[in-house]
């Protein structure tokens, strides 16, 4: 199954070699602080430590453009939302509604229950820490890994329990939501899926869920299966 996700090339061209290194630095030193970090701490190091690999693999980070610029960009084309679109009204709705999509592979409303650019550009970002210093992650490589992870997350659930009528018997979230501006961010959410004649999948079946405004929708569909 193709699930038609946007493409993000990883590589990032910079006019400043040695101030994109210097980024870089303070974006590794951030992934290797104490183990006692909040969800959200965590969830930045994670960022962090991809930004990193990115520029290990030929990429750098153009930290000579501020991060303003770098989000007037991105947001080029895009018209302003002050609302999550296509979102459910609350959290065990939303998983309902994922476990249905996969099991009628209704890719559609797959990619209508994710994050999408503009909300990510106008919504999700500004108010992210990883907007800000010590971070400054320019947005595109944000919403490339973002994309990255939920294009894959989302065939490894289809894969496993595509076709099947999808029990949805446990939802879980460890830990309080994290408050970002007007966002809470749910992560680390666990949910348990059996289908008839399926191995049951239980644990991190998809990525954080961004809340705002009393509406849900997924990060993505990264997951731990």
């Amino acid at each position: 199954m193709n699930l038609p996700m946007q493409s993000f090339g990883l590589s990032l061209r910079a006019s400043h070699i040695g101030a994109g290194c210097r980024a870089l630095l303070i974006l590794a030193c951030a992934a290797c602080t104490s183990p006692e970090r909040s969800p959200a701490d965590q969830a930045a190091a994670e960022q962090a430590a991809h930004i990193r690999d990115v520029v290990a693999a030929g990429g750098v980070v153009d930290s000579i453009l501020p991060v303003e610029e770098h989000l007037r960009r991105f947001r080029v084309d895009l018209p302003a939302v002050d609302t999550l679109q296509h979102a459910s009204p609350s959290m065990e709705a939303l998983v309902a509604r994922l476990a249905h999509a996969v099991s009628t592979h209704d890719t559609t409303d797959l990619n209508a229950m994710v994050l999408n650019r503009q909300e990510f550009a106008w919504l999700y970002y500004p108010e992210s820490p990883m907007s800000r210093p010590p971070y400054e992650a320019p947005p595109e490589l944000l919403w490339g890994q973002i994309l990255a992870s939920s294009d894959k997350g989302a065939r490894q659930l289809v894969n496993r329990l595509g076709g099947s009528t999808i029990t949805v018997s446990r939802l879980h979230c460890p830990t309080a939501p994290d408050t970002a501006g007007a966002n809470l961010l749910h992560t680390r959410c666990e949910v348990r899926f059996a289908a008839p004649g399926k191995p049951t999948l239980e644990g991190n079946l998809f990525g954080s869920v961004i809340e705002r405004d009393g509406r849900f929708k997924f990060m993505g569909f990264a997951n731990r299966i």
